[in-house]
């Protein structure tokens, strides 16, 4: 039995011929059977207002597209699990369930095709939201769809005052916040534009003369290195190494040159991490004078 797979990945059918609202409901379907153990009728009868017959028929329908996923509990008629299950529509990882609860710890609601955590506590400790205006959000998206520039006001931290910019987006990028990659023409140079920090709203311009192609940092990417901290005990080492997945006592990331601080950031790791207490760093940068070669350590 496995549910570490991808969805549709393996000996699985392909998904593609499958309408929106009937993947939900196998999403539902195998969300059931991984998380709760079993599916019953009633599960999807309930999450998605049918009959008991459409469900029925839903399952036939899985088990004519995944022939060795389920099987019957001749008791009490639920559908299990099988030997030879992999999932086709959900990934079935540990970090596709605490997303799930993630999202129900903070909206109080969740998608039907998740409903299946059902009674499982969770509690989320979120940092404050940055946030900006959605027409802003809207407005980069038109520009990025129609290669299109934008005036905006920009609050950087580096003036005391906004600036007048001439921008040509190509890209969002969610780094714990939203950020818009761009070719600035004021600078003459692609740059990171955190969606907070632009005032009032972009206005549209004439067409994008910069190609994203031409965004070497964006385009390009190199290895981030990661290994536990020299420090700690073997044991301590192991359980390290098992927490961030490594393979043979390190994780190696490619990561877009643009976004290496980011990630260095997120992981709490740079230069000197050596040098900090084992117990406290727990991880270190390996290649640490690669990345200063790229200029990615600032």
């Amino acid at each position: 039995m496995s549910y570490g797979g991808r969805a549709g990945g393996g000996d699985q059918p392909r998904n593609g011929d499958v309408s929106w609202d009937q993947r939900q409901r196998f999403m539902l379907l195998e969300a059931c059977v991984i998380w709760n153990g079993a599916l019953r009728l009633g599960d999807l009868r309930d999450a998605f207002d049918i009959s008991t017959g459409k469900a029925e028929r839903d399952v036939t329908a899985y088990r004519q597209r995944c022939p060795h996923n389920l099987r019957q509990d001749p008791e009490t008629g639920h559908w299990l699990a099988a030997d030879r299950f992999e999932p086709a529509f959900l990934r079935g990882t540990a970090e596709e369930l605490l997303a799930v609860l993630r999202n129900h710890a903070i909206t109080g609601d969740l998608p039907l095709a998740m409903a299946a955590v059902g009674n499982v506590s969770a509690e989320v400790l979120e940092p404050p939201q940055r946030n900006f205006d959605v027409r802003v959000l809207a407005r980069i998206h038109t520009a990025i769809r129609e290669r299109r520039q934008l005036q905006i006001e920009y609050q950087s931290m580096s003036r005391p005052q906004p600036r007048a910019l001439v921008v040509e987006p190509h890209v969002l990028v969610f780094t714990g916040r939203w950020h818009a990659r761009a070719w600035s023409e004021s600078h003459q140079q692609f740059r990171d534009l955190l969606l907070s920090r632009i005032r009032g709203q972009p206005v549209l311009a004439g067409k994008a003369s910069r190609e994203p192609r031409l965004d070497w940092d964006w385009q390009h990417q190199v290895s981030v290195k990661v290994a536990p901290h020299p420090g700690l005990s073997p044991a301590q080492k192991q359980v390290v190494e098992q927490d961030y997945g490594m393979q043979r006592g390190m994780i190696e990331k490619p990561v877009r040159l643009a976004l290496v601080p980011y990630y260095l950031r997120m992981l709490g790791i740079g230069r000197g991490d050596a040098e900090r207490e084992p117990a406290e760093q727990q991880i270190v940068l390996l290649n640490v004078d690669e990345l200063d070669a790229f200029n990615r350590l600032g």
